[in-house]
């Protein structure tokens, strides 16, 4: 059942972005989400990031965290779409200390570096890129379930990119919670809010209950010179809402 009470209150702003109406915040009433935190080379992220303030989580003194998380949002403002966000849990300005999320406790509301953000429909990718710079393209994004397992196939132009699989099962109560995705846009790097609601949510940590495979697209190759060798969590919600602010605030390159 979905909780309606995580809306009431909030001044829904109508507004046109070019030639569509649109509401601010963006409210998304049915989501389901499927997200894995992967161990990835630290050289080979950083060579990939746009801004030398930006700097990755590091786990290690050689390794950082790298994000993969596949959204269905059945029901939301601009209609129902699916997305897969590639993205890179950072810092601004400092190198972060070493052993974040598993000697040290990780950041309640991350920042996360958006690198890639496939979406299935036109209004997604056209509000997304105009609104805030989110680097949205049209790809292809699938979702399979059972009482077992969540799946998601990712492909562009019949080219594979990903598929990402995770347990479904043994779910527990979480409470809300925030990230703040950064993306790029005339040389500032801008950043949103995303709230996510209480939700039943899945949380594991290793690779026992996650499968994921690389195809043969160009992104594919990327992900792979990134070496995503082993999960270090992974999330599984069937049903939640979101919010998702406009831009909050800007920084220079």
């Amino acid at each position: 059942m979905q909780n309606t009470d995580f809306f009431q209150q909030i001044e829904h702003i109508k507004s046109t972005v070019g030639n569509r109406a649109i509401s601010f915040p963006v409210f998304y009433q049915d989501v389901s989400t499927l997200s894995v935190q992967f161990l990835a080379s630290l050289e080979k992220v950083k060579q990939i990031l746009p801004s030398p303030r930006m700097h990755p989580f590091r786990i290690t003194p050689w390794h950082c965290v790298v994000s993969i998380s596949a959204f269905e949002y059945r029901n939301c403002d601009i209609g129902p779409y699916n997305e897969v966000s590639i993205g890179i849990p950072i810092v601004f300005d400092a190198p972060s200390p070493l052993f974040v999320g598993t000697l040290r406790q990780a950041p309640m509301e991350p920042r996360i570096y958006i690198h890639h953000l496939p979406v299935t429909t036109t209004i997604a990718h056209e509000l997304g890129v105009e609104l805030a710079g989110y680097p949205k393209f049209l790809a292809d994004i699938t979702f399979e379930r059972d009482d077992k397992w969540a799946r998601c196939e990712l492909c562009e132009e019949g080219k594979t990119i990903l598929t990402l699989s995770s347990s479904a099962s043994k779910r527990n109560h979480v409470p809300r919670s925030r990230m703040h995705p950064i993306t790029l846009r005339e040389g500032y790097m801008l950043r949103s809010e995303l709230i996510v609601s209480e939700r039943n949510q899945l949380i594991g940590r290793g690779s026992s209950d996650v499968c994921f495979e690389l195809g043969d697209h160009a992104i594919a190759q990327e992900l792979k010179e990134w070496k995503l060798d082993r999960v270090l969590a992974y999330q599984y919600a069937p049903q939640h809402q979101a919010i998702l602010t406009p831009v909050m605030e800007s920084f220079a390159v």
